[in-house]
């Protein structure tokens, strides 16, 4: 399921493109603010995949906005602002550019981009990660990471045969991990390849009960039946 959020203060701009977003079966994964006081505080809380984010905004430009926003995360810009539209390819995030006002046709042809990116990435997946623990730099190997846990500043690494604690934040980690890993709380990242069983509260990791936020419960059965 690909998590969209829309940046942007007019509700008709907003509504028309959940609407377009309906088409591809994404209503129940976009979510909408109106302005960046928001945008941060959601993409602080949780992760994106794709990002529709207008030039104009009350209290930040997108221009400024995009500094908040993790390098690797997909932005299409959405704005009558055709003069940014050259400098908009400066940044990594930006894959598209659509100038109000939005058909089907041309939100299309992004979506299009945006598939052929995502499935780029899949095809040459990430095999291993290298995070800071005290004074060193430790190499984990994604397919030996069971679950990660949130203890305060820091994330703790249960593998397959140690425990690694770093200095940084669930968001932080959520951008750099495959599709196989997910949240289901607040305070844990999940690797679906470990898991043992699911209940309606919990789900089973190699032996271990992890609880599953109530946010989290519609998107992860989602990915469940995507995956089963």
């Amino acid at each position: 399921m690909t998590k969209c959020l829309i940046i942007d203060d007019d509700p008709l701009i907003c509504d028309l493109i959940k609407h377009f977003c309906s088409k591809l079966g994404w209503e129940d994964a976009c979510w909408s603010v109106e302005n960046g006081a928001q945008a941060i505080q959601a993409m602080s809380s949780q992760s994106f995949d794709l990002i529709f984010l207008d030039y104009n905004l009350p209290d930040l430009s997108g221009k400024e906005l995009l500094g908040f926003i993790a390098s690797d995360t997909a932005v299409i810009m959405v704005t009558t602002e055709e003069k940014f539209g050259a400098e908009s390819y400066e940044y990594p995030q930006i894959i598209d550019f659509l100038v109000k006002p939005i058909s089907l046709e041309r939100f299309m042809q992004s979506i299009v981009k945006f598939k052929k990116l995502t499935q780029k990435k899949r095809d040459s997946p990430k095999r291993q990660i290298l995070v800071k623990d005290g004074n060193a730099n430790v190499v984990l190997k994604l397919n030996q990471i069971k679950y990660v846990k949130s203890e305060s500043n820091y994330v703790q690494f249960y593998t397959l045969t140690k425990k690694v604690m770093s200095l940084m934040t669930l968001k932080q980690l959520e951008n750099d991990l495959p599709d196989y890993f997910f949240r289901v709380h607040k305070s844990y990242i999940i690797n679906l390849d470990f898991l043992d069983s699911i209940s309606t509260e919990e789900v089973v990791i190699d032996g271990q009960s992890i609880p599953i936020g109530a946010t989290y419960k519609e998107l992860l059965n989602k990915q469940l039946d995507q995956l089963f």
